[in-house]
């Protein structure tokens, strides 16, 4: 079982904004990123699977904190870990760093939902081949 992954990201020149730092939409592009790049580490090419059952994953709470500015040619890594393991639910957080520096921090909720009958989406459990590959990290945000 997992609970971290680590990814490492260029900042490219259209990543940043007029004043030549990360424009703050990336970091949640990045996040996204990395959560594709951890799956693929376990395998789980079973979402396209999931998708085929009628089974979304929309994020319900996103978050970004910034720390320091990031400019073009910058080497991220960028921390994912297990923050929450629920019945419908999952729970990442994230830590950027550069240059061995901390430049932000952030935060990403999924819950696993199905449309019903009248077209609402409803919670259902979250695929147990996702949750069989996941557990929480035994660390915290301030660790």
């Amino acid at each position: 079982m997992a609970f971290e992954f680590h990814y490492q990201r260029l900042v490219h020149w259209q990543d940043t904004d007029a004043a030549g730092i990360i424009h703050f939409t990336n970091y949640f592009r990045y996040m996204e990123e990395a959560e594709t790049q951890f799956h693929r580490s376990l395998d789980l090419a079973a979402f396209d699977l999931w998708k085929a059952e009628g089974i979304d994953w929309p994020r319900v709470s996103v978050s970004c904190d910034f720390v320091k500015p990031v400019t073009f040619g910058d080497q991220l890594d960028v921390h994912l870990w297990v923050a929450k393991k629920g019945r419908s639910s999952i729970g990442y957080e994230f830590s950027f760093k550069s240059k061995s520096q901390e430049v932000a921090r952030g935060r990403l909720t999924m819950v696993f939902v199905k449309k019903d009958s009248e077209g609402v989406m409803r919670p259902v459990p979250a695929p147990q081949a996702l949750l069989d590959r996941l557990e929480v990290a035994p660390f915290s945000a301030k660790d």
